[in-house]
């Protein structure tokens, strides 16, 4: 149930940020380096995400169901590119997105369970992937102008115009990366393998007690600790490259820089378990897992309700034929405070189509 809560928490933190229609600029993507509030949503969910496939396949894994999962992943996800981009030119179609992400996240650990199924093994390759990723962006970076990664001066520019050509890559490679190119796949595998990491713990935080009644403390330390480790790994992957070429890694999320990634999921690990005391640990009675309902059924259609809400604003603010859009046609009736009366709107529409949906045992699952 925690799991499901916390991607509920995100999904509506999700749909609230899809529904601006005047993005606040401190809240907007960053252009470049730092992070903003809009950059923490996606790589909250892709955390959660390692998270899902650690308690899912810590017993066993399906080869052939993974590549299904995959293939509709990056089938639905050229889609999805087309239809909010509204470019259904395959010639010009972004081959790296979201979607496409997950999809290779969803393939390298499922693959990767095969190798270890150990909060260490976890823990292990959760380094090596923030240790290569880390030496891709210095070896670029020693290359620049002032040693500092730029829009102009990056590996994602390259690795990713190679792979998919600039019209394939987001706004057809003219901003110098791709934010879900082979270079944040990378990055976002880091954060996948971190929440692996916390999930891995805690199930043998559980097989340890074996049955018996454990103490509270037992299972907060053990993520405390490993949301602590992952935090002192950041502080280093920022440190290192600047003890040894001068010039520190970047916290980004347009290159997904692995001290991004390691913090998103220590933070992330925490909000986790908060909600593992309150819903899967402790007694808390009928009350609170009731008031949860609406988030527990978020976060079991989190696909869903995640891209859903993405296309319906994209269809929403789109002018067809040169008339206005339906958003400039509504926003005149949605009283004195028109954008936290929409966001209300659609935060309660989606919420009330997962509840029927959850009600009933539908979930749109690749």
């Amino acid at each position: 149930m925690s799991l499901d809560a916390l991607r509920g928490t995100m999904l509506v933190a999700s749909v609230v940020s899809n529904s601006m229609v005047h993005v606040p600029e401190w809240y907007d993507h960053a252009r470049w380096a730092g992070v903003r509030g809009m950059d923490l949503i996606f790589p909250v969910f892709v955390t959660i995400t390692g998270m899902g496939l650690g308690f899912a396949l810590h017993r066993r894994v399906a080869p052939g169901a993974l590549a299904r999962r995959a293939a509709v992943l990056f089938a639905v996800g050229l889609l999805y590119n087309a239809v909010t981009q509204w470019m259904f030119d395959p010639a010009s179609w972004r081959i790296p997105g979201v979607l496409q992400l997950y999809a290779a996240v969803v393939v390298v650990l499922g693959l990767l369970h095969l190798l270890t199924r150990s909060w260490m093994g976890w823990a292990a390759v959760t380094l090596i992937l923030a240790t290569a990723h880390t030496v891709v962006l210095a070896a670029t970076a020693v290359t620049c102008p002032g040693g500092l990664l730029t829009p102009a001066c990056n590996p994602s520019g390259a690795i990713d115009q190679a792979l998919f050509g600039t019209a394939h890559m987001y706004r057809q490679g003219l901003w110098g990366h791709d934010p879900e190119g082979a270079v944040a796949v990378l990055g976002a595998l880091v954060s996948a393998s971190a929440g692996a990491t916390a999930a891995h713990l805690l199930l043998a935080v559980r097989a340890r007690a074996d049955g018996t009644r454990q103490s509270v403390a037992a299972s907060v330390v053990p993520l405390l600790c490993v949301a602590a480790a992952w935090a002192v790994t950041a502080w280093l992957a920022i440190q290192v490259p600047a003890w040894a070429t001068g010039t520190p890694t970047l916290v980004m999320k347009r290159l997904w820089t692995a001290p991004f990634a390691l913090m998103v999921a220590a933070g992330t690990i925490i909000v986790l378990l908060g909600w593992y005391l309150l819903l899967d640990r402790m007694n808390t009675g009928r009350l609170l897992q009731g008031s949860t309902y609406p988030l527990l059924a978020l976060g079991r259609n989190s696909l869903l309700v995640y891209f859903g809400s993405h296309i319906l604003m994209s269809l929403l603010v789109r002018e067809f034929g040169g008339a206005p859009s339906l958003i400039d046609r509504i926003w005149p009736v949605l009283g004195r405070e028109p954008q936290a009366t929409l966001s209300l709107l659609l935060v309660a529409g989606w919420t009330a189509l997962a509840v029927v949906l959850h009600r009933k045992r539908v979930y749109l699952r690749p």
